[in-house]
């Protein structure tokens, strides 16, 4: 008995040390910033945020190195400015800083929306002295964020016509007890790399089924299109037969102008980077599939979110709001190269946070902002 004991213990402590090693190693080859996840903690104003230096992220909590003393441009946004479905090094700021020359800073963070990046822009983003702030724009959910946050946080409530409030504390609190698999996301790299791999994606895509989401599938093997959507969520952010998603779209346009304001104000240069959907990216595959073309949920998708774009592209050219709208330039691509992952989420990969900085840096040589 006591021999095999001592055969487990010898088994147990290999299998740690082995472990210990191969984190070592992950951790030389990949970067922590990329895989680490970050501890969400409340505030007064955001609602919540990344707790500073936690998951590889900055002393602000954002997805950088460090915090600069100065930046040529700081980008603000949501997930989509964050670079989710790829690395840092490949969100759209950092590839506009590759591609500019220009030292960039990433402000972004997934669930914010305009008024968040109001209050980043005036807060964070001007301590930097930039040169030029870019604000990325996401149609798909900056709507209803706006609403979330307008009417859940007091500092918004003069600008509040709805006679309604929300408290979303439940959603955004630290849970009281961490799990085995919390504490691994927020400290094993190794343990990232396997939950966030393919095959981690195809668990999350089949829970969502089972429980209910709808999930079509747009399978287009001759164009290398391979890749799902998800109507259910877009549409709660985009349905403007929802008076808060149309409450929510004044309070963005408001806010944009107020950002517009407080830069010339400033004497910074300002753009929004208007962001689509991945619906409306692929619509023109979608309407021509037999699977899909008749999808209400899809179709309502596309429809709402062209009524939005045009509403707010007449706004922002009323209000001289500069703007850069890059639906065109990844639609283009999508039938010729992978601009989003092949799984459910609606954000780029590298190829698309690529192509958005290019847009981004040929407006800006355009207008000559060098």
């Amino acid at each position: 008995m006591n021999k095999y004991l001592k055969l487990f213990f010898v088994f147990v402590i290999s299998v740690f040390h082995a472990l210990i090693v191969t984190e070592g190693l992950a951790r030389l080859y990949f970067d922590p910033i990329d895989f680490l996840k970050p501890k969400n903690v409340n505030d007064a104003v955001l609602r919540y945020k990344i707790e500073p230096n936690t998951g590889a992220h900055d002393s602000w909590g954002f997805r950088n190195k460090s915090v600069p003393d100065s930046a040529d441009i700081v980008a603000i946004g949501d997930s989509h400015t964050y670079g989710i479905s790829a690395t840092a090094s490949n969100s759209w700021p950092s590839a506009l800083e590759r591609i500019s020359g220009k030292e960039t800073y990433n402000l972004g963070l997934g669930g914010y929306g305009p008024a968040e990046y109001f209050y980043l822009m005036e807060h964070r983003a001007l301590e930097l002295n930039p040169e030029m702030i870019i604000v990325g724009f996401y149609l798909g959910n900056d709507l209803k964020d706006t609403f979330n946050a307008v009417y859940s946080v007091p500092v918004w409530e003069d600008l509040r016509n709805l006679d309604i409030s929300y408290s979303f504390d439940k959603d955004n609190r630290e849970e009281d007890v961490e799990s085995l698999t919390d504490w691994l996301s927020a400290h094993s790299v190794l343990y990232r790399i396997i939950s966030s791999s393919f095959i981690g994606d195809n668990l999350r895509q089949q829970r969502r089924v089972s429980k209910g989401e709808d999930i079509p599938i747009l399978d287009l093997p001759e164009h290398g299109i391979n890749t799902g959507f998800t109507p259910d969520r877009r549409l709660k952010g985009l349905d403007l037969s929802n008076p808060e998603v149309r409450e929510g779209l004044t309070l963005t346009l408001n806010f944009f102008n107020k950002m517009n304001q407080l830069a010339v104000e400033k004497e910074v240069g300002f753009l929004v980077v208007i962001i689509p959907t991945k619906e409306t990216v692929f619509a023109d595959y979608i309407f021509s599939s037999p699977e899909l073309s008749e999808n209400s949920k899809l179709n309502n998708i596309i429809q709402n979110e062209e009524v939005v774009l045009k509403l707010v592209q007449r706004y922002f050219g009323d209000h001289g709001i500069p703007y850069v709208e890059v639906l065109e330039p990844l639609r283009n691509a999508a039938g010729t190269e992978q601009v989003y992952p092949n799984n459910f989420g609606g954000h780029s990969n590298k190829n698309g946070y690529q192509i958005i900085a290019e847009s981004i840096n040929k407006y800006l040589e355009s207008e000559n902002i060098q």
